[in-house]
């Protein structure tokens, strides 16, 4: 019965013709995301794809290794040095400073992050800080959270200030370096993608429950032997199922198509290479995964309220609406509703861990702090769970009309 369920689902036309449209969708972001990563020849030539990352790879990893004071002093002098070879100010050579920087680009980024006003990035910070100033990243990233707070530009209570230094001083320095891009690449798009992906499944999931309306065939379901208990746990397993797996499905492709691409390495390097003002002490492979698990509950959420829609008012078209209405109309709202902290719990948060993680989204409960992601994440969850049974019964208890 659960088999036939999920049959039924992928047989319809406008099923079939969805996923199609799922499959361009997740070839177009996949091609975009791969083309993040660029690299400049000598010629002047910018390569995308896998030469550019097997080119940007070959440079990078001759800094592999930890960034210890030694190595931060040696690329302010490798950068001096560039600089100094190509000293004119012309556009030429503008481009030749680029090229020749691209190997230490990224620690470059680490320096500038740490000396540039909080909040702001000077691109040009490392052209006018000292030797020792570059060396010194790690504590000016503590001392310049600490600046921040005495400012008064952000209100953070004490806990959470308390919090937010400790994160910071616990975070394990000096950092690994190797080369990051495919992984930094990845996250970059990849919200984007799951809130399409999380729309694609709604549509799947909206005519489970109502297309037995919609064909007439109600009488004949409700009136079987199970048609009012395994049928509808069928209906809605068969939901649960095919959301999980398209879900899962999609992911493990996009994923693996520019990991493949890009490359891999960098998985263990910490988040902050990346998001240098991040106070979730994790690496890639783990910001990656809150992203995905994130996802995926707001993900079912939607879809299960596409089913609840699809139970309560017996109409395919209103379901399809629900996820659009859950992931699409609530970010909207969020820009007019002045209540920062109501709209940090709309569930389309779920599905954008990533910027999620890179701003101080907090919570204080009594005396503990903790990150708002991990929170929506265990709210939906129950949440989902909750509605599980209530469209169950609802569905159960459908009258024939």
């Amino acid at each position: 019965m659960l088999k036939y369920e999920i049959k039924k689902v992928f047989l319809k036309g406008r099923n079939k013709i969805a996923l199609l449209l799922l499959a361009i969708v997740l070839l177009a972001v996949s091609v975009m995301t791969v083309n993040r990563v660029e690299y400049v020849d000598e010629n002047g030539g910018h390569k995308t794809g896998i030469a550019a990352a097997r080119n940007l790879r070959e440079e990078k990893n001759k800094w592999a290794g930890y960034l210890t004071e030694d190595v931060l002093r040696d690329v302010y002098r490798e950068n001096q040095a560039i600089n100094s070879e190509y000293a004119s100010g012309s556009m030429e050579d503008e481009d030749k400073i680029y090229q020749k920087r691209q190997g230490i680009s990224s620690i470059i980024d680490l320096i500038n992050n740490a000396n540039s006003p909080w909040r702001e990035y000077d691109y040009y910070a490392i052209d006018s800080i000292t030797e020792d100033q570059a060396a010194d990243v790690y504590e000016k990233r503590i001392s310049g959270l600490e600046e921040w707070f005495a400012s008064g530009k952000e209100t953070f209570s004490r806990e959470q200030q308390e919090f937010l230094l400790s994160q910071y001083k616990n975070l394990d320095t000096p950092f690994y370096y190797e080369y990051y891009d495919g992984w930094a690449a990845l996250l970059q798009n990849i919200s984007t993608f799951i809130l399409l992906l999380a729309l694609f499944i709604g549509f799947f999931v909206s005519g489970i429950f109502s297309d037995e309306f919609q064909t007439k065939a109600d009488a004949v379901f409700f009136s079987t032997k199970l048609g009012r208990n395994k049928a509808v746990g069928s209906k809605l397993g068969a939901g649960f199922i095919i959301a999980t797996a398209v879900y899962a499905a999609a992911l493990i492709i996009y994923t693996a198509a520019v990991l493949l691409i890009l490359g891999a390495d960098g998985a263990g390097c910490p988040i902050q290479l990346e998001m240098w003002r991040d106070f979730y002490n994790a690496t890639f492979l783990e910001t990656y995964l809150l992203i995905v698990f994130g996802g995926y509950i707001g993900m079912l959420f939607a879809a299960t309220a596409a089913m609840l829609v699809s139970a309560l008012t017996r109409s395919t078209v209103t379901a399809i609406i629900a996820p659009f209405v859950v992931l699409c109309v609530f970010p909207f709202l969020s820009r007019i509703v002045t209540l920062p902290q109501v709209c940090s719990f709309f569930p389309d948060r779920l599905l954008d861990i990533y910027n999620g993680v890179r701003d101080f989204s907090l919570m204080q409960i009594g005396g503990k702090v903790i990150g708002i992601p991990a929170i929506i994440i265990l709210v939906y969850t129950a949440v989902t769970l909750v509605l599980q049974p209530i469209v169950y019964r609802v569905y159960k208890k459908a009258e024939i009309k």
